[in-house]
């Protein structure tokens, strides 16, 4: 985590005071034992590399007072760089997160000071919930990994593989945290970020190959994007949503950042592993600045590697759309998902993920009409689908006689206009408003852009123009048998 701290933050005195005090008690901490030793447990193990030790080691093979002190160390990074309210923490009166947000089979990677056993930074590779054997992202109504409860149930749908990977094989890497009170420019500072990544991925593809098929989180655009983009790994980012949850922890960080989503693969590591890993590696074993100055001229090396997640490009637009964060207030992004919600209740919507529904439901107008308005004309020209929030109406068709004749009731829940939309013809009838009414309105450009290649909607529009199409000849042959 390295990121500019919120400026203009104004804080109740006693709430700093208690803030800073964790913040210093954690700066004296020093875990040397964590390091020490031969540590036969440990899945990777750096002993010393130019004044720098890793190690990482799954929950159980830290004590509860070791554990106690690395979520205190979490904890005193975000306060540190105001990613966390430091209100919320006074109010609590805590100094780290509950025991109970780390998981047995939780894997941490730690970097610390050879020297003292300071830690200099750090990254947990989380485990995924427990779910019934085979099930898969891609199935609804299940405990979700962290990413997707801070998103939404199928923020990863659209992605190639992914969706349908056991949820058993997914892993999270999260609580990425660097140490924000060393002094001044420090060489240390430096390497230890580095060194985790380095770690980060050997134990991905070495001791954990067998558990992990891919590995999802969140980074915030521009500064830990760069981290992941520095070690050549092929990701996708996902633009198209905003965090909504009300994290105690990091909602102050959630508000005055943009964090999107991300997921690669473990087995397109094999290129980064190959190439990158071994300069980055060559590059830290040299010391002192010139050891700084060849890590520096690495990040002027982009990758060309894609990944093998990417979306069909018909897709790209539902994953690309941003949707604004900076600055956005937690409430104002509920609110958000409270109308993707309705829409997901659209049998025409109810396909899309929670994310898409809400990033949907940003660009459709609303509009409001009162009982008698007609709300399209037949024979006219559409462009647009209006689905129902409230109240009712009726569509007819007037006959060849001039009378006019009611084909049905529509209320909320329905939607109208899907021939218009989808080939531009005409409308073929009547809709009037028999109460007040609000709707929303698909324009056939947003439907164009986000939703012509969902195969969901596609097929919705389509059995519901053909049903409507349908009933229409029927009622009208039914009315020529009664004149007849």
């Amino acid at each position: 985590m390295e990121s500019t701290p919120v400026s203009g933050s104004h804080f109740n005195p006693e709430a700093e005071a208690f803030a800073q005090g964790v913040i210093e008690a954690v700066a004296q901490q020093r875990l040397p034992e964590l390091f020490a030793g031969a540590r036969p447990e440990a899945l990777y193990r750096l002993p010393d590399r130019n004044g720098v030790s890793v190690v990482v080691l799954r929950t159980p093979a830290l004590t509860e007072e070791q554990l106690r002190q690395l979520l205190k160390y979490r904890m005193a990074q975000y306060l540190a760089v105001h990613f966390i309210d430091p209100q919320t923490v006074y109010e609590a009166r805590v100094e780290h997160e509950p025991l109970t947000n780390v998981s047995p089979d939780d894997v941490h990677v730690i970097a610390g000071c050879a020297e003292t056993g300071e830690i200099l930074c750090y990254a947990v590779i989380r485990a995924a919930p427990e779910v019934p054997a085979g099930t898969t992202l891609r199935v609804p109504n299940r405990p979700l990994l962290p990413t997707e409860a801070l998103y939404g149930w199928g923020i990863f749908n659209r992605l190639r593989i992914l969706p349908d990977l056991p949820v058993a094989k997914v892993r999270e890497i999260g609580r990425f945290v660097k140490n924000q009170r060393l002094p001044g420019p420090n060489e240390l500072s430096a390497r230890g970020p580095v060194e985790v990544g380095v770690a980060l991925f050997h134990t991905l593809t070495g001791p954990l190959r067998m558990e992990v098929d891919a590995f999802i989180g969140t980074i915030e655009e521009g500064v830990a994007g760069q981290n992941l983009a520095f070690f050549h790994v092929p990701l996708v980012m996902i633009r198209s949503t905003a965090p909504s949850s009300e994290d105690a922890y990091l909602l102050r960080h959630y508000e005055h950042a943009t964090m999107y989503p991300f997921a690669a693969l473990v087995s397109d590591l094999s290129e980064a592993m190959r190439v990158r890993l071994p300069a980055i590696e060559r590059a830290l074993e040299q010391r002192g600045k010139q050891g700084l100055l060849a890590l520096f001229a690495l990040k002027g090396e982009a990758s060309k590697q894609k990944s093998s997640l990417e979306p069909r490009e018909t897709h790209r637009a539902l994953i690309d759309a941003p949707l604004p964060q900076r600055g956005v207030a937690m409430q104002t992004r509920g609110e958000m998902v409270v109308v993707g919600d309705r829409l997901r209740q659209f049998t025409l919507f109810s396909g899309l993920s929670a994310p898409e529904a809400t990033t949907l439901g940003t660009f459709l107008e609303r509009v409001v009409v009162q009982a008698g308005d007609v709300i399209v004309r037949q024979w006219e020209e559409g462009d647009c689908l209006f689905l129902i929030e409230s109240g009712e109406a009726a569509a007819q068709f007037t006959d060849a006689s001039g009378k006019p004749v009611r084909l049905r009731t529509m209320g909320a829940g329905d939607y109208f206009g899907e021939i218009a939309l989808i080939t531009g013809a005409a409308r073929t009838a009547d809709v009037i408003a028999l109460t007040p009414m609000t709707l929303l309105k698909l324009t056939r450009e947003l439907y164009t852009r986000y939703l012509s290649h969902a195969a969901e909607v596609e097929q919705e529009l389509a059995r519901t123009a053909a049903k409507r199409a349908t009933d229409s000849i029927r009622k009208g042959k039914s009315l020529d048998n009664d004149t007849g």
